[in-house]
């Protein structure tokens, strides 16, 4: 058993000591064309906040991704919690969310007074079941959460079409999920919002934080700039002196709901915007390794991957896999015992089904019908991965989990 201490960021990213093969903290370093516009910024434009890189940003963003509107945030939480507020939850709604995803998904709604339904995920995507989703549906159901969990989009046209139905808003979870794309629609524009993530462990990081909201109606569009940005706004009437009485007014753009200061900075838009032009073609490098890992593991019956529909783009955020060892009465654990200890790989485990944590436990959230990834949860792992993996670490990766299965076996 692995016995070796746990440093830096709580995830298991960063390099430690004693491994053959770590996750790093960031996906791949900046090009020198994107620190040299990161330092331009800082030069050369007066206002570092709200300016004209926010301004570009915005508007290359929705030129990529096909949104209606986008509007940088400080992280993907702050586009969510604006998400919650623009579908207008209060107490005594119900909102489904995913079991299966990180603990940000579904805070802010929480925050909002909403009761959190968890949903199941898709036994062969490891995504959101819509089968289940629609079974969970109630009168009190205001919005459905849907998680495009590494990188794998859901089922979106389904989703969308049974919210309608039932007249609920849908809100696309895409922190993780840059780039994906169903039949050639990237995730974020099928639902009424979508909310993205630059986080350092992202492909495209800005800085280490950063986030998008995008927004499919004229009227919720409106209403972002104020509570973004703590209610400022200009004043609506025509003024003899443009200081009285004050340079700008503060007011409330949704009745019963307070305003937040969810502003990114300057050189963090500008190096969004230069990111951009390559973030295609990290995706494919991201998506060729693990095709490769794939590859290597195809002939092992132990080691399972998520099923990619036709016409999905999965840009993968981890390279995550599923253990069978129960015909030799080996699991999940026994697995990563070698793979840590004799092998050097430093694996991970993501991501606990968000029931059982004592934050939702405590807020009275504990209760859950997931019966999928109740089966699944407990045997899948994440092997290390970043943009530009060399194929000889992808061979070291795959040929470290086969000998630790051929032991496992052995001690049978």
């Amino acid at each position: 058993m692995s016995n070796k201490a746990i440093s830096g960021d709580a995830s298991g990213r960063g390099a430690v000591a004693g491994y053959r093969v770590s996750i790093p903290a960031r996906q791949r370093p900046y090009t020198e064309e994107e620190i040299a516009e990161v330092v331009r910024v800082m030069r050369d434009v007066p206002g570092q906040t709200q300016g004209a890189m926010q301004e570009q940003f915005q508007a290359d963003f929705k030129a990529f991704t096909g949104a209606n509107h986008a509007f940088a945030v400080g992280n993907a939480t702050q586009a969510l919690s604006l998400a919650a507020t623009l579908c207008g939850v209060k107490p005594g709604d119900e909102v489904i969310i995913p079991a299966y995803t990180f603990c940000a998904s579904a805070i802010p709604f929480g925050k909002e007074g909403a009761k959190i339904v968890w949903s199941d995920i898709d036994p062969e995507t490891w995504v959101v079941s819509v089968r289940d989703i629609e079974r969970k549906i109630t009168k009190k159901t205001k919005a459905i959460v849907c998680v495009h969990l590494l990188g794998m989009p859901c089922d979106m046209p389904a989703i969308v079409a049974l919210a309608k139905k039932h007249n609920i808003k849908v809100v696309e979870d895409c922190a993780q999920a840059l780039d994906s794309r169903i039949n050639g629609q990237h995730v974020g524009t099928f639902g009424d919002f979508g909310c993205f993530s630059f986080h350092g462990a992202k492909t495209m990081t800005t800085l280490g934080e950063g986030g998008m909201l995008t927004v499919k109606s004229d009227e919720d569009a409106k209403l972002v700039p104020g509570i973004r940005h703590n209610g400022v706004c200009g004043f609506t009437y025509p003024r003899e002196r443009y200081w009285v009485p004050a340079m700008s007014n503060v007011d409330l753009d949704i009745e019963g709901f307070w305003p937040n200061n969810f502003c990114i900075g300057e050189a963090q838009c500008a190096l969004g915007s230069m990111e951009l032009k390559n973030l295609t073609k990290f995706s494919n490098i991201i998506i060729a390794q693990n095709d490769k890992l794939r590859a290597l593991l195809k002939d092992v019956p132990e080691i399972t991957f998520n099923k990619i529909p036709e016409g999905f783009r999965h840009v993968r955020h981890q390279y995550i896999q599923h253990f069978d060892g129960s015909a030799f009465g080996k699991d999940r654990n026994d697995l990563l015992d070698l793979l840590t200890t004799k092998y050097g790989i430093r694996s991970i485990v993501q991501y606990y089904p968000l029931y059982r944590y004592p934050l939702f436990q405590k807020l009275g959230m504990g209760d859950h019908d997931c019966p999928v990834l109740e089966k699944f949860w407990d045997n899948s792992f994440s092997v290390p991965m970043w943009c530009g993996m060399e194929d000889e670490v992808l061979v070291t990766i795959a040929d470290s989990i086969k000998s630790a299965i051929a032991d496992l076996k052995a001690a049978k």
